[in-house]
């Protein structure tokens, strides 16, 4: 495991932790307030399973894989057109993955907490494979040394705030992105793979029910460094969103920059 600091990129973040820890919702709102670049990994699945496949490593259709995303990641953030740090987060965020270092955290709730999170989501569901991988992340976190986040009880801004503090050292001196321009084209990147997967996932035969009007959630392409709003686009409006140029995709709140 790497036990140093390890920037093939000027500047990653890495978010790691299990379902309902705050991972995304705290890495895309730390990416916007500091002109970083949001990169799930869970957004990048089928992107990265065709990728393993082609490479002769995973069978598509047999589930996520055990394949290194390692250098998949890296390729991605390297092509980027513009120079600025990325926040990467997801379950699949090892410290195997990410080292253990001053880029590197991980969120952590207790059981109880999670259980509490995954219900409030989705009241009666069944939680079982959330559960089993808090277990799954905690036994990889176990004697690294990796830095954690305890967030029961915490609200988002708190989270934030601590996982700021744990980047404190290093949180100015990687690059950000200096205008409204930037920031627009890094949100767009983000929204572009979240379309992409509900896409994916809809051609996949997932969300049956409700086809291509399927409700998907977006960040607001506004670019201001205090916005938290999210949009709500259905499948078949993304296309038509997508075809303009940021900031086309805007909360109402915003309406008067499109």
């Amino acid at each position: 495991m790497n036990e140093e600091p390890n920037y093939e990129h000027a500047g990653i973040f890495w978010v790691g932790g299990p379902a309902a820890a705050g991972k995304t919702t705290v890495s895309r709102l730390l990416a916007r307030k500091h002109g970083f670049l949001w990169y799930s990994v869970d957004a990048h699945a089928f992107a990265h399973e065709k990728r393993a496949a082609a490479a002769g490593i995973h069978v598509m259709g047999t589930g996520p894989g055990d394949f290194d995303r390692r250098p998949m990641i890296l390729a991605d953030i390297q092509s980027l057109p513009v120079d600025t740090s990325v926040v990467v987060e997801g379950a699949f965020v090892t410290p195997e993955m990410a080292g253990i270092s001053e880029n590197a955290v991980w969120l952590m709730p207790s059981r109880e907490e999670q259980l509490a999170r995954l219900e409030h989501r989705r009241p009666g569901g069944d939680h079982r494979g959330q559960i089993w991988g808090w277990g799954l992340v905690r036994s990889q976190l176990e004697g690294t040394g990796a830095s954690i986040v305890v967030v029961d009880g915490q609200t988002v801004e708190q989270t934030i705030l601590a996982v700021e503090q744990r980047f404190s050292a290093i949180l100015r001196s990687f690059p950000t992105a200096r205008t409204t321009d930037e920031r627009q084209s890094l949100i767009r990147i983000s929204n572009r793979q979240l379309a992409e997967q509900a896409t994916e996932r809809l051609r996949l035969g997932g969300d049956k029910e409700n086809g291509h009007h399927a409700v998907r959630v977006f960040d607001c392409e506004c670019a201001q460094a205090n916005c938290h709003e999210l949009v709500e686009l259905a499948v078949d409006e993304m296309p038509t969103s997508l075809a303009h140029s940021p900031p086309s995709i805007v909360s109402p709140a915003h309406s008067n920059l499109t």
